[in-house]
């Protein structure tokens, strides 16, 4: 069941600690410079070593991998703690070599169970509820194709009666992590869509091995990038590092912060789109219910009915075991994460007792949470064309004066805010590095 097509077709490995080349300093000029070891980083780091090129990537957390990194200390068990769904896995480059590397990967179950204060829904619930859900994707769908840039919830149906709550979580603060007011129509149409996967040892395992080897330097957090020269000047506490190009993957979000100096600034087209295309916010609440109190089948989705934006999206027992993931998202999962740990476990605690009843809350156990929109060096989860901004995913990849490129999820037109669009994204930036550099280094040559 993806997260953007929910109900339209019902009408261990553990992560590599610390990677051996992170002790050594790095040279002080290479052919490219990667800022950022998540998806997109990892990705042109791979295409760019097997061209032969040196390359060093800077990563400001102390663990490669951004938004998909997996837990395996804390639960028992690899648990993502970013990115779990592997969207679209017949346009996802990372599912061939996942599957290459022995990771063991299963389909996502794809219709949910709906819940109702605790009780299945009675006779005639699930058709209405079903319906109406129908119905506002088609209208979306509809309003995209068209290229109409206008909000989802411009396009939605007024008369979802008292599924309206429910409907509008889904396809905003769950489906894209903002609400649908804040949500093209067209960015939405544009989103590949198929059947997920899960991988049974963590998403973010797959990317831990496919950093294995890697040039990566952690801890490493770049301050200023100067591209006012022929090359490229980047700034760390550690000190600066020249390159002949530049390959930016880190967030929208920690690139509006200005966290990053540019010299001179991004172009307006670049800085246009940095602003246009904002992340949301969504985040796992993980919570252990022993015994099974719901009779829950392994990974199976649950609905439950919303009344207000204040509401989760259950995952039952990742993987078969006891842990569940609340998903919350948009506003509400902004302004809970920015009032704390506390704050957001005392939710979790509420929705088990209202939502599934007093034998799950007594099986209630240990619950931890993730905070990525708090996280300086992520700030956010992924990000979301509002109307008017679907160009800008394609203005922001355009190379800017032959030596620095953007990559990253945004960049990408019908995968952006998966692992998998990220990945694309960064080899299209190092096959244009490639380009860039490779005449010069013929010319060395001769």
């Amino acid at each position: 069941m993806t997260r953007r097509r929910l109900l339209a077709a019902s009408a261990t490995l553990p992560a590599a600690p610390a990677l051996a080349q992170t002790a050594r300093q790095p040279a002080s000029e290479v052919d490219v410079i990667v800022i950022g070891a998540g998806a997109a980083g990892i990705a042109a780091a791979r295409r760019l070593t097997a061209a032969g090129r040196s390359v060093i990537v800077l990563e400001a957390k102390a663990q490669a991998g951004g938004r998909c990194i997996v837990d395996t200390v804390n639960f028992g068990m690899p648990m993502d703690l970013g990115a779990h769904w592997i969207h679209a896995p017949a346009d996802n480059p990372v599912v061939p070599l996942a599957r290459a590397a022995g990771f063991t990967l299963y389909d996502d179950p794809d219709r949910p169970r709906l819940m109702i204060k605790g009780r299945s829904p009675r006779e005639g619930e699930w058709e209405t509820f079903a319906a109406a859900l129908v119905r506002a994707q088609r209208a979306i769908i509809e309003a995209g194709e068209a290229g109409r840039e206008i909000p989802l919830s411009a396009a939605m149906p007024t008369n979802l009666r008292d599924w309206a709550a429910t409907i509008d979580f889904l396809k905003g603060a769950w489906d894209s992590g903002k609400e649908t007011s804040e949500i093209s129509c067209v960015d939405f149409y544009n989103a590949i869509e198929t059947r997920d996967l899960f991988c049974r040892q963590g998403y973010g395992a797959i990317l831990a091995k496919l950093a294995e080897g890697l040039p990566i330097r952690l801890s490493t957090p770049v301050t200023k990038v100067d591209w006012s020269g022929r090359g490229v000047t980047v700034e760390t506490p550690a000190g600066a590092l020249r390159a002949r190009a530049v390959i930016v993957t880190v967030s929208t979000a920690v690139l509006a912060s200005g966290t990053i100096r540019f010299t001179p600034a991004l172009p307006k087209r670049q800085a246009d789109a940095v602003a246009a295309l904002t992340c949301g916010t969504y985040e796992h609440l993980i919570v252990r219910l022993a015994g099974n109190p719901l009779d829950a089948k392994p990974d199976e989705p649950l609905v439950v009915k919303a009344d207000t934006t204040a509401t989760a999206k259950p995952l039952a027992r990742i993987g078969g075991s006891d842990w569940w993931y609340l998903d919350i998202g948009g506003r509400f999962a902004r302004d809970l994460a920015a009032a704390g740990e506390t704050a957001m476990k005392a939710f979790a605690a509420e929705f088990v007792g209202n939502e599934f009843g007093p034998q799950a809350r007594r099986a209630l156990g240990e619950i931890h949470v993730t905070s990525w929109s708090t996280d300086p060096f992520i700030r956010g989860a992924w990000s979301v064309a509002g109307p008017g901004a679907t160009p800008q995913r394609l203005r922001l990849a355009e190379p800017v004066g032959q030596r620095l490129l953007i990559a990253g999820e945004a960049t990408d037109e019908g995968l952006w805010g998966t692992v998998g669009g990220a990945f694309a994204s960064g080899e299209r930036a190092a096959e244009q590095a490639l380009r860039w550099i490779a005449p010069a280094a013929q010319g060395r040559r001769r």
